[in-house]
């Protein structure tokens, strides 16, 4: 059978239809004739009933996508409006938005369709040549205003997108064309709106320009910015909505640099404007001064759901600890402290509670995922290992994580573990925002070759275990942007360094070799560093660039220090690795309690561990 699906995959659009029928009635029973019908039915898609039972069918998996796409657009075609628009879901393919709004027009009052042309023109980016026909009816429609084109210029910019903006310029009004031409030279050169001659006023859009290169210049020239700043605040033309993102790009840019100007910019931002990110940097700015009443005044006036998340309740908690309200840090703790989590972990430390793995695996039955593993997807699945297209086979899974129901995601899930498609398994987990199945998201892949390894060179495997997962999701083939290789994500260069020599990348794949090298270099960041924690950020962001972080004058509390690392990707890295720490130091069953030392511990330069 397999042999004659791979000749019929090739021919069956050149059979007749009396073929076609005969051959597919054949192979019926084969796991992978769907395909070969999805082929037959492309050309025969004026048969609706045929094309809507299949996809009913074959309904979140590769199948129903690629016919349904094929279908709408023969319904284009036709200028089957009413067929096309209820079986088409707006949002999903743009392509396929331009085609909707051309069959609304078909149906529905222009006006009522215009607004929504307008949403897909007024993008950051070029839209595809398929769209040009509701364009252009659109425009000759009259609605292509300056205000339209204003929103796109707009687009442009927070897209970072110049090469579109002569485009654009040609667009506007005569009187509005130069207001292109300076924010080409803002995107250029931001500081040019120090200058004074450089915005005349006569416009209010200039305004526009002056907040965004305000929120450029700020990283450059601090100074400066705040200067343009007090020139615009009081400004009636400059509007609220510039005053609370250009204060919240001074607040971020200024605290990211321990600059105390910061403070006064968080409190003009606005509800809407706050982010995770502003939220980040306005807790290291009162965390770095220490201010904890500060803290909590400004935990309290979160909005949701950054109020609630975790990292807010623990500082939270540990604000009130510091101010003596330690009621309400307890119970703070206590709640947190169920949480398998870096806060959670944390949180247990600081009250001696036991860290808990807080497991519980996906909701799938027994019987539910045995009807599972029999279903038509799973036996594709089978079937596509079998004549080796593993990226087919993954594509199945992977749609029926993305697309199925949630028994289909979970099962989905379970399913690619049993392949060994871990990293599978975790992204479809995380997908589905279920997070408490710890056997299935942190499994203990290579334990032998980790723990033999780490304990040559007195590494604690859990830690080891948990880089291999932060880094790779252990997939021993992998390679990063950069060049780092394999399980550990080893750069040629350190290999290099801890061999002598050149290391390949064939070497660098082979998991034993990998962990050998992993493990060497994080014994040596160990000695380097003093302790797990800075070991951890060096081996994401350098020894240098730890070095340069480590408080100078005196000692912080290590919590504090990680809160406060500079880099976003190192921040979170240290958080999620020391958590993956703990983790496998339960699973592994050496009961280590990682973050008891680490809860109370004070870092600091000359003294580095205290």
């Amino acid at each position: 059978m397999r042999k004659r699906f791979v000749q019929a995959e090739n021919n069956i659009h050149k059979l007749s239809d009396t073929q076609a029928k005969k051959l597919l009635n054949e192979m019926q029973t084969y796991p992978l004739t769907p395909y070969l019908e999805l082929e037959y039915l492309s050309k025969n898609l004026d048969d609706t009933a045929a094309v809507v039972n299949f996809m009913r069918e074959h309904q979140g998996t590769p199948l129903e996508r690629t016919i349904r796409k094929r279908w709408l657009i023969e319904l284009k075609q036709k200028r089957q409006a009413e067929l096309f628009l209820k079986n088409y879901e707006f949002g999903s393919d743009t392509v396929l938005d331009c085609y909707a709004l051309e069959m609304r027009l078909v149906r529905e009052k222009p006006v009522d369709v215009w607004p929504a042309v307008r949403d897909l023109w007024a993008v950051g980016k070029s839209q595809p040549d398929e769209c040009d026909p509701i364009f252009e009816r659109w425009r000759k429609a009259g609605q292509r205003n300056a205000d339209a084109v204003w929103k796109r210029v707009m687009a442009a910019v927070e897209a970072d997108n110049q090469r579109m903006l002569p485009y654009l310029r040609s667009l506007l009004p005569r009187e509005q064309q130069y207001l292109a031409d300076k924010w080409i030279q803002v995107m250029d050169n931001p500081a040019l709106v120090q200058r004074k001659s450089f915005l005349t006023g006569k416009q209010a859009k200039e305004r526009d320009l002056a907040a965004y290169g305000i929120q450029k210049l700020v990283w450059k020239k601090p100074d400066a910015a705040v200067e343009v700043w007090k020139k615009y605040r009081s400004d009636p033309a400059f509007s609220n909505e510039n005053r609370s993102k250009t204060a919240r790009q001074l607040a971020i840019a200024l605290a990211s640099k321990d600059d105390p100007a910061a403070k006064p910019f968080f409190a003009v931002v606005q509800n809407e404007h706050k982010d995770r990110l502003f939220v980040q940097w306005q807790l290291t700015h009162l965390l770095r001064k220490h201010d904890w009443a500060g803290l909590v005044d400004a935990i309290k006036a979160l909005p949701e759901p950054y109020a609630t998340e975790e990292g807010s309740l623990y500082w939270l908690a540990r604000a009130q600890d510091e101010l003596k309200q330690s009621q309400a840090a307890q119970l703070l703790y206590q709640d947190l402290a169920k949480k398998r989590s870096y806060y959670g972990y944390m949180a247990a430390a600081r009250i001696g509670a036991e860290p808990s793995l807080a497991h519980r695996a996906v909701p799938v039955s027994e019987t539910d995922y045995l009807a599972f593993k029999s279903s038509g997807p799973v036996r594709r699945i089978k079937e596509w290992q079998a004549l080796d297209r593993p990226n087919a086979a993954k594509r199945e899974l992977t749609s029926l994580q993305r697309y199925g129901s949630d028994l289909q995601r979970f099962s989905a899930a379970k399913y690619a573990s049993e392949l060994g498609w871990h990293d599978n398994a975790i992204t479809a987990l995380a997908q589905a925002g279920y997070y408490d199945d710890v056997e299935l998201r942190f499994p203990t892949l290579y334990k032998k070759e980790i723990q033999a390894q780490a304990k040559k060179v007195n590494v604690d495997p859990a830690w080891a275990m948990a880089i291999a997962r932060r880094e790779s999701t252990f997939i021993p083939t992998a390679k990063s942007a950069v060049g780092a290789l394999g399980l550990m994500q080893i750069m040629p260069n350190t290999a290099r360094h801890i061999t002598g020599k050149r290391v390949t990348e064939q070497q660098l794949y082979n998991p034993v070799t990998n962990i050998n090298y992993g493990t060497y270099y994080l014994n040596y960041l160990l000695k380097k560093h003093g302790n797990v924690v800075f070991a951890t950020a060096a081996y994401n962001a350098g020894p240098s660039r730890v070095n340069a972080w480590v408080p100078k004058d005196g000692q912080v509390p290590l919590d504090i220090w990680i809160e406060t690392i500079p880099f976003k990707e190192t921040r979170d890295y240290v958080k999620n690795v020391l958590m993956y720490y703990q983790v496998y130091s339960l699973k592994l069953q050496t009961n280590q309690q990682v973050f008891a030392p680490l809860a109370r511990m004070q870092v600091g330069s000359g003294n580095r561990v205290l």
